[in-house]
């Protein structure tokens, strides 16, 4: 029964592997769609900052006799 969920599995995800590379390879930009939150326009457009700005924004606006937390 394990083997034969594992061999299903297995199969599934080399269709979806076969599925991106040929969508990859077809596709009129030849990139990856940008995940990072940094460098995704959509994210600019609603003005979400990547974590480590806004953690360094946070730091740098925090005065001393804050607490951590």
């Amino acid at each position: 029964m394990l083997l034969k969920i594992i061999f299903i599995s297995s199969i599934l995800l080399g269709i979806v592997f076969l599925g991106l590379g040929i969508q990859l390879f077809f596709s009129k930009k030849k990139r990856f769609p940008q995940t990072q939150i940094g460098h995704n326009t959509e994210m600019k457009k609603r003005k979400i900052p990547c974590p480590q700005t806004q953690d360094k924004i946070t730091q740098k606006n925090k005065k001393p006799w804050q607490s951590p937390i």
